[in-house]
């Protein structure tokens, strides 16, 4: 496989048409190796179109759908970034390229050792990657000035809301099992929270948190 044209076309022929479109996020993408960050079984899918299993039930977004949510976020540089599932480190990557430091937790001890592996040989020095069950938020280092969660929620609890600053926004994954979509939330001038819907698509639940009721008739 050709390395360079495969990340090339995923940026123009994946992302790009998804109306991503920051200069920023689509060169951090175009040098992020992200076939370093996906298991070695897969390293010929790295830029394809697919959620790439991780296991432990988890799995990877599609290229598009993270750059869509990330750029959501609006990063200019100064933000101090909390990542809930770190996965494969890829997105902490991307973040820690458009953001001032990066916090990435998990509560799967494997993701957060290759993540940390991965991100030192690379050289991404102002990410840190926690062991943290973090599904009810993780108020560390809060306030936090943009927050990304890749897996699902019923809906942002109190104490997430409560690690945002008061300008910050979360781009996050809302809904109950066949009914998800990625989601920007943020408080308005008022302190009331607003949400925007991004797109419909599958997502693993995340980990510890109540899933509503399914009813079956």
């Amino acid at each position: 496989m050709n390395i360079e044209k495969a990340r090339f076309n995923m940026i123009e022929q994946q992302v790009k048409p998804w109306k991503v479109l920051d200069e920023k996020l689509l060169g951090a993408m175009a040098t992020i190796p992200r076939e370093k960050f996906v298991p070695e079984s897969y390293r010929n899918l790295a830029y394809a179109d697919i959620a790439i299993p991780l296991g432990h039930n988890q799995s990877m977004l599609t290229p598009r759908e993270l750059a869509r949510m990330i750029q959501g976020l609006e990063l200019t540089g100064v933000e101090k970034v909390l990542e809930i599932g770190c996965g494969s480190g890829y997105a902490s990557a991307l973040l820690s390229k458009l953001a001032s430091k990066v916090y990435s937790v998990d509560i799967i001890s494997d993701f957060v050792k290759n993540s940390r592996k991965r991100l030192r040989q690379l050289a991404f020095s102002n990410v840190e990657v926690e062991e943290v069950d973090a599904a009810d938020g993780w108020l560390a280092h809060a306030p936090y000035d943009a927050i990304l969660i890749t897996s699902a929620l019923p809906h942002l609890t109190e104490t997430i809301k409560r690690s945002l600053s008061a300008k910050g926004r979360i781009a996050t994954i809302l809904g109950s099992a066949g009914s998800y979509t990625a989601t920007l939330c943020k408080p308005d001038e008022q302190g009331q929270w607003q949400s925007t819907p991004l797109f419909p698509m599958d997502a693993k639940p995340m980990i510890n948190t109540e899933q509503p009721n399914q009813f079956v008739f």
